[in-house]
């Protein structure tokens, strides 16, 4: 069942301008924390294996989780980065896999989205 208020049927006409912006504020948003997580540590804040073994260990652990973020930042900006050229070419809304529209209520919730939920649990290929 769809939320109150979104059409049953697929989008035929999106209000571009807003969504554009949507999708440019999450992208920009999302390489802000990118660029933030990427930072150069501060002098003197590097990781040592002094007296306290556990210090190290701890920001080790801590910066290899934020890679994890940083690829699924990466990951998210590609995908508004497609969303935007659809947008462009007048394709937007529409599966990039099978073409078929993609229920509004998952624009709606994902505007970055680029393919109907059929296709978006399909496996993908590993990297």
């Amino acid at each position: 069942m769809l939320p109150e208020g979104l059409p049953s049927e697929p989008m035929t006409e999106v209000d571009t301008g807003s969504v554009r912006r949507a999708l440019q504020e999450h992208r920009d948003d999302a390489v802000a924390r990118r660029a933030q997580l990427m930072a150069k540590p501060e002098r003197g804040s590097g990781i040592s294996f002094g007296k306290r073994v556990g210090d190290g260990t701890i920001e080790a652990v801590s910066r290899l989780s934020e890679v994890g973020v940083v690829d699924s930042l990466n990951l998210s900006i590609e995908r508004v980065e497609r969303a935007l050229a659809k947008l462009d070419e007048g394709s937007y809304g529409c599966c990039d896999v099978c073409g078929e529209p993609i229920p509004p209520a998952r624009l709606a919730a994902r505007p970055e989205s680029v393919v109907c939920v059929k296709h978006a649990q399909a496996p993908r290929p590993r990297r």
